[in-house]
């Protein structure tokens, strides 16, 4: 069971836009959907209240307990809404319950597409690119050639778009509402990936007709994270060596 509340009632020029993803592989639904809403000033208009966590926190004695909840934004001027929350749910009760709210909430406001973004793990066998590449797949046909233009590439063969990110699409679908969902490539599903944040957020903006905010602070990430890989790489390497690290 879950619970919704509204601060406010935002005004639209045209039938908005959602985007609505949650935190997947790598995080690069919950990077680039909170640095989104961040870099375009959004508002919080309303929000999910879920059943979580299960337990309250203390400090020194004192019990301190905040509720998750998961976030409406609008970006005034861009006719934009954005869905996003600190962590997807595993149970598939709970998950349908979040996909027909957001649902609910795109009828409600008059949006008639929702995109949503992810990750896709690069297959062990398939050579790595020079650049990441971004994904596309549709609830229709005729929307593929607009994403490819921006820079997407049609996921081909057969496979599956799992959690939030992907079911609240095929839901989106039967309710009659455009979906599009657009996937950065990975290796590591285990490490967060701020560049491939990045090139997904390039191609969805591409797709919205608005211009990309600075991405500085995620080249900064992308940096920070290399950094930590390697370190990570040479420990590895000494242990299996069997050598002692070394101090400094």
């Amino acid at each position: 069971m879950i619970g919704l509340k509204v601060h406010a009632n935002p005004r639209f020029s045209s039938n908005p836009r959602m985007v609505a993803a949650l935190p997947d592989m790598g995080n690069v639904a919950g990077i680039g959907l909170g640095y989104l809403a961040k870099k375009l000033d959004a508002k919080l208009y309303a929000e999910i209240y879920s059943y979580w966590p299960p337990y309250v926190t203390y400090t020194d004695g004192v019990i301190d307990y905040s509720q998750s909840s998961y976030k409406f934004y609008h970006v005034e001027g861009s006719d934009l809404l954005i869905f996003t929350g600190d962590f997807s749910p595993t149970d598939p009760r709970r998950l349908y319950e979040i996909c027909y709210e957001v649902l609910r909430m795109a009828e409600r406001t008059g949006a008639k597409t929702v995109y949503s973004i992810g990750a896709a793990l690069r297959q062990a066998n398939a050579s790595s690119p020079a650049e990441t590449r971004v994904y596309a797949v549709a609830s229709r046909h005729e929307m593929l050639a607009d994403v490819e233009k921006c820079g997407a590439i049609v996921l081909q063969g057969e496979g599956q778009v799992t959690g939030f990110n992907g079911l609240v699409l095929g839901l989106a679908k039967e309710r009659g509402l455009d979906a599009i969902c657009l996937l950065g490539e990975i290796d590591n599903p285990n490490i967060i990936q701020p560049k491939t944040a990045q090139l997904v957020l390039q191609v969805l903006l591409k797709a919205l007709g608005i211009a990309p905010p600075g991405m500085y602070e995620l080249d900064e990430e992308e940096k920070r994270k290399k950094f930590m890989e390697q370190q990570m790489n040479y420990f590895e390497k000494v242990i299996e060596r069997g050598e002692p690290p070394g101090i400094a």
